[in-house]
């Protein structure tokens, strides 16, 4: 079975917002998608799921990205959910670099985003949010699904915020 391995971190800008960078150890990955808001799932993909406000409930951001730098972007909980570009002017960036043994995805939340879409303050030092990061291919030739923090289902599902981990902001 195809199992490419993958890493990444996250941090918190505070005159911007969130920074998230992953890395895939993949050759040739598979990128087809080339627009933000295509299916990009369907394309060799990272995925970071992002819940900014879990006291409040679970409605998390999933941002899907290919090596491309294509971006597909929701918010809401489980399956439920609705298009970033729909709900909010402010948008998440994504640019992608690929090696010869790599490809790698820099993240870009605005603050401004986090707050309209959450409608809370700033997150701050002290505050958790709660999150799950995966390496994902859901076309039949290349089908393959990882996930930082372990999940119980029967069938693949990303999709299940009980399982998310808790990150804490903290100083540098």
């Amino acid at each position: 079975m195809y199992k490419p391995k993958a890493f990444g971190q996250m941090a918190m800008l505070e005159d911007y917002g969130f920074v998230v960078s992953m890395t895939a150890v993949e050759k040739n990955p598979l990128r087809r998608y080339t627009k933000n808001e295509d299916p990009v799932y369907m394309d060799s993909g990272l995925e970071a799921f992002l819940n900014f406000n879990p006291e409040a409930g679970n409605d998390y951001f999933n941002f899907e990205m290919n090596a491309n730098g294509a971006i597909l972007s929701g918010i809401g909980s489980g399956r439920k959910r609705k298009r970033v570009i729909d709900i909010t002017n402010y948008r998440p960036d994504c640019s992608a670099k690929i090696t010869e043994t790599s490809w790698n995805v820099l993240l870009k939340i605005p603050m401004e985003l986090i707050q309209d879409v959450y409608g809370i303050d700033a997150p701050q030092k002290g505050d958790i949010i709660t999150c799950n990061f995966y390496k994902i291919c859901e076309d039949p030739q290349f089908e393959h699904y990882a996930s930082y923090a372990p999940i119980v289902s029967e069938k693949p599902n990303f999709h299940l915020p009980e399982f998310f981990k808790e990150a804490i902001i903290v100083d540098n």
